[in-house]
């Protein structure tokens, strides 16, 4: 198995593990019971961009990777670099690991689209 098999494979494991776990969360949030929790109320338009940053385009930037790596990838990356420029509160360890499956996904797709290129 070459380095591009193993990263492809590498990537769209740690993505769908991260989708799953995403996509889980926010039928949580969206189902859950208002007592509890907040749910999806917002203070500010910061927090409802945020949100849409991160799980939203997060998760459609995974979902685009199956297909497309590169644009996928760099959704997934796009969103939460834009997140941590929005909220430089929310750049933990935790949140550095969740940017992981876009990396991968978009270093594949780059590398997919030069081997394309020099074929």
């Amino acid at each position: 198995m070459n380095t591009t098999h193993l990263l492809a494979w590498s990537a769209r494991i740690l993505g769908t593990a991260l989708l799953v776990f995403l996509v889980f969360m926010l039928i949580g949030t969206l189902t859950g019971d208002s007592s509890e929790a907040d749910g999806l109320r917002f203070r500010d338009t910061r927090d409802l961009i945020g949100f849409l940053l991160f799980p939203v385009c997060t998760i459609i930037g995974l979902t685009l990777a199956y297909r497309w790596p590169l644009l996928g990838g760099a959704i997934a990356v796009g969103s939460t670099v834009l997140l941590v420029i929005l909220r430089p509160d929310l750049i933990q360890l935790t949140f550095l690991v969740m940017v992981l499956p876009g990396l991968l996904h978009l270093v594949h797709g780059l590398l997919q689209r030069s081997r394309v290129t020099s074929a």
